[in-house]
């Protein structure tokens, strides 16, 4: 019997003695839904990422396979996505190579290789929560531009008429509205005709299905074989003299077999340009995993492990860059298939891995007139999702901060730059971050009559005390708003001529610096010397550990440390000095 320690490490030791009975009849039925879906879309991610078609199968054996030994998501469905080919595609750019050249396709794979290590170091290091610093608008405003560029991206495809690739946005469309008149007949047909098909199969094909009586199940493998059979049905017209129309171009031979394992890429010398594009890859990457991952996972009650997350997904690259294929990564759509369709552990993964390698087999011959306008088609409706405008929507009327955020990463990435988009999202909301932290909420408090509760004079109606302020502060204390707070107490104290004691209610409080603990003894100081003595109240424990070592409680003085606002205000209440009023009301 396997130890803890040793299933912690390969979950497959966890999943695989339970892959039996009706377990095992619904993971198979996964798998082959998800095969289903996966042999177009990864030929079509393939071209999107400017590689041979059948890279992009070899991207759906070996890594999902090596993902169910590690991964500790039983649904999560690993292998080529819509963002990370993109990034591929733009990074390979960069360095001068060509698409679809041996070069294109070393870089590809140099790119798996260098996001392999990446993910492996921050997984041994333990850095899985390194997911929760990249905030949904940001990845959402990123997500929704790229899908965008994507679309762009298949345009010559579907119409024939060619775009500059390394232009912005705004060119393209340029090139598009003049270039209108060169539109040709075949890519149009074939892919006009795929699109309406894979939508209508998308969005309506279920529905229809059950009008028809016809069970859910059965409905949805119609559903998800649909890509595959327009592909099909597609590729049989061009056979039967469809590639004869104008302007249609088609994939061509596809080599048949397995791909021959090779370390080849320890040689590469591209490794430092690449870089920085494989570590936007590996974080974009690690973080969509982990996200479809964990909202999977609670729908089941089960748990996914971020750090081991990291130690799986940097061993599926690893896999990919040993096949000779592209950057991986848990794909949402496909991972929704596979939970929809039933998944119950990573054996539907490995049942797809082997279908997909049984049709690289077998298969790619059929796919020789395949049109790439109707790769192009499948790229369009896979990606199509990921435009999210009711998040766009949502962001901006429940946080401007965030709303904007999301714009500046969207239109960064569509107008700009991929990377630099991402790049300008995470700067606007660390920005952010730090002036809210930089600016903390410090409300001063009054007792609501009759009870214990202390809430904001200025929303309530509650009892005040002349000489007697409870500021409460909502937020840790750290360098960058120590002077907030200065600024706070001082207005406060030049309100109320009789102040004698000020209270820092510390609730909210998890941690002080220690420019803080400075700032707080200069308080200290200069309260005392205008006859106010600062008080504490409702410290964390961890908080007043590490105060009870500082400074502070000897410049306080006579100052004390309450553990709660209403003690403090049983005691110093009662302390009026003669020139005080008594308590009054205000709201």
């Amino acid at each position: 019997m396997a130890s803890p320690r040793l299933k912690q490490w390969f979950t497959i030791l966890e999943w695989l003695p339970d892959a039996r009975g009706r377990r095992l009849q619904d993971d198979l039925l996964a798998g082959v839904i998800t095969a289903l879906l996966l042999v177009p879309q990864g030929m079509a991610l393939a071209l999107l990422a400017g590689l041979p078609p059948v890279v992009g199968l070899y991207a759906g054996i070996l890594p999902p396979l090596v993902y169910a030994v590690f991964g500790t998501s039983r649904t999560l469905a690993v292998g080529p996505v819509s963002v990370a080919s993109l990034l591929v595609a733009n990074a390979l750019a960069g360095i001068g190579a060509e698409p679809g050249s041996t070069e294109w396709l070393q870089g590809a794979v140099m790119l798996a290789a260098l996001s392999a290590g990446m993910l492996l170091v921050m997984g041994f290091l333990r850095l899985g929560e390194l997911a929760n610093f990249l905030s949904h608008p940001v990845l959402s405003g990123f997500t929704s531009g790229a899908a965008v560029v994507i679309i762009a991206s298949q345009v010559p495809q579907l119409t024939g008429i060619p775009l500059p690739r390394e232009d912005g946005l705004l060119t393209q469309l340029y090139a598009l509205a003049i270039g209108l008149s060169g539109l040709r007949v075949g890519p149009l047909v074939f892919g006009g005709v795929s699109l309406i098909l894979l939508w209508l199969a998308r969005r309506s094909l279920v529905r229809w299905l059950a009008r028809l009586g016809v069970s859910p199940r059965v409905a949805l493998v119609a559903s998800r074989a649909a890509p595959l059979v327009i592909v099909l049905g597609a590729t049989g017209a061009s056979a039967l003299g469809g590639h004869a129309l104008p302007g249609l171009t088609l994939v061509g031979d596809i080599p048949r077999g397995l791909p021959m394992p090779s370390l080849g890429f320890l040689g590469g010398e591209t490794w430092r340009e690449l870089l920085p594009a494989a570590l936007v890859i590996s974080l974009v990457g690690y973080v969509e995993s982990v996200s479809v991952a964990r909202v999977l996972a609670w729908r089941r009650r089960e748990r996914v492990d971020p750090n081991q997350e990291l130690i799986a997904l940097g061993a599926a690259n690893a896999g990919a860059a040993l096949t000779g294929t592209m950057p991986v990564a848990g794909g949402f759509a496909r991972s929704m298939v596979n939970f929809e369709a039933g998944a119950r552990s990573q054996m539907a993964g490995v049942i797809t891995a082997l279908l997909v390698a049984l049709a690289a087999v077998l298969f790619t011959p059929v796919f020789r007139y395949l049109p790439l306008a109707v790769l192009a088609a499948v790229i369009i409706v896979a990606v199509i999702p990921l435009i999210d405008l009711h998040a766009l929507k949502a962001a901006w009327k429940f946080d401007r901060a965030d709303g904007l955020a999301l714009v500046v990463t969207f239109l960064g990435v569509i107008l700009v730059d991929i990377e630099l988009g991402l790049v300008f999202g995470l700067a606007v909301s660390l920005g952010v971050f730090l002036w809210r932290t930089g600016h903390p909420h410090a409300a001063a408090v009054g007792r609501v009559p009759g009870t214990e509760h202390f809430r904001n004079v200025d929303r309530h109606n509650v009892e005040t005390w002349p000489h007697l302020l409870l500021l409460r502060v909502d937020e840790s204390l750290y360098f960058a708003n120590t002077a907030i707070l200065e600024q706070a107490v001082a207005a406060r104290v030049a309100e109320q001529p009789q102040l004698r004691h000020v209270v820092l209610v510390c609730s909210a409080v998890n941690r002080i610096d220690f420019s803080a603990l400075e700032t707080l003894e200069q308080l200290a100081d200069n309260l005392a010397r205008s006859g106010i003595t600062l008080h504490l109240a409702e410290v964390k424990g961890p908080v007043m550990d590490r105060l009870r070592g500082s400074g502070l409680l000897e410049a306080m003085g006579g100052g004390r440390v309450f553990l709660s606002t209403e003690e403090a205000v049983e005691y110093l209440g009662t302390r009026v000095p003669p020139e005080a009023e008594s308590p009054t009301g205000q709201g």
